[in-house]
């Protein structure tokens, strides 16, 4: 008898490790983007690889930016801004972590995102503003798959386009402190860019912070019909 209990409590102690290391970490809470950019570079800091097309837009984007014409961007209208551009905005978001999705809920406009776990990617999705997102864990790293992207929206806020091919993969990695959360985003889309690529964004936890309301609404000018303003 005491063999058997011996052995129970061995295989216990055995076990306790592995099950506690198999364990998710929990990423909920509020987050902010450190080093917030504009413009999207690969992870060795260069402008992405776009094909000559997509290359021609880019500039044109840039150049109207510049010249204070933003008619290129539909957030402007209070539209959506797609992603990875709004995991990128310098502004607070919340991550509701729980057992069959991963709840993303943005300062900006309030804006509500999930991604399901245990899912597969629909094989043709509606378009959709944010795509259609699924996640799963890779050891300690939380995975999201995305897809079925509406092709009006941006990368970035430099005015990055993409085509509706557009797949992207977003790796979140948190570490030992609890306090940092990295992030390493893969975009795939081979009618906008000659090869796949990544980039990379870093996030610090704000505790007791509460995110506050902000609402897009839809404003009149003498200098642009439709103007973007937070009440």
């Amino acid at each position: 008898m005491k063999r058997v209990s011996a052995l129970a409590s061995l295989t216990a102690l055995l076990l306790t490790p592995a099950l506690a290391q198999s364990a998710p970490p929990d990423l909920t809470g509020v987050w902010a983007i450190v080093g917030y950019r504009a413009a999207l570079k690969t992870t060795d800091g260069a402008v992405p690889p776009l094909t000559s097309e997509a290359r021609a837009v880019y500039e044109k984007h840039l150049a109207d930016a510049a010249r204070g014409d933003r008619s290129f961007d539909a957030t402007t209208l209070c539209l959506p801004p797609g992603l990875p551009r709004l995991m990128l905005l310098d502004k607070p978001f919340e991550i509701l972590q729980r057992e069959k999705a991963a709840y993303f809920v943005h300062q900006d406009n309030r804006m509500p995102r999930r991604a399901y776990f245990s899912e597969p990617l629909p094989d043709n999705p509606d378009p959709l503003y944010l795509g259609f997102s699924v996640a799963r864990w890779e050891g300690a790293a939380l995975v999201i798959d995305s897809s079925g992207f509406r092709d009006s929206t941006l990368l970035d806020d430099a005015g990055l386009p993409h085509s509706a091919a557009l797949r992207l993969t977003e790796r979140y990695q948190l570490d030992r402190d609890g306090k940092t959360l990295r992030a390493r985003f893969t975009v795939d889309d081979p009618k906008t860019f000659t090869r796949p690529w990544s980039a990379e964004a870093q996030y610090v936890r704000r505790p007791g912070f509460e995110i506050p309301e902000e609402v897009c609404a839809e404003k009149l000018t003498s200098t642009h019909p439709q103007k973007r303003r937070a009440k």
